[in-house]
């Protein structure tokens, strides 16, 4: 899907707040339970993916909006 020029960018925040979830909601929702460290390792491993594309998304949203 390409970004129209009335919706010139602004996925890649979303990225951004979905990594934020991701990373935090291990604390939030593992906080008890037997398998809790393999949430929190699923979560940070999610968050970081997540964040890895919001950063390229980020980067192509720029070099769309310099051209």
């Amino acid at each position: 899907m390409r970004n129209s020029p009335q919706n010139s960018g602004g996925t890649a925040i979303w990225h951004f707040v979905a990594a934020t979830f991701l990373f935090s909601g291990s604390t939030f929702f593992g906080t008890s339970g037997e398998h809790r460290d393999a949430i929190a390792v699923v979560g940070i491993i999610a968050g970081f993916v997540v964040l890895a594309v919001g950063m390229v998304v980020f980067r192509r949203e720029m070099t769309r909006s310099r051209d």
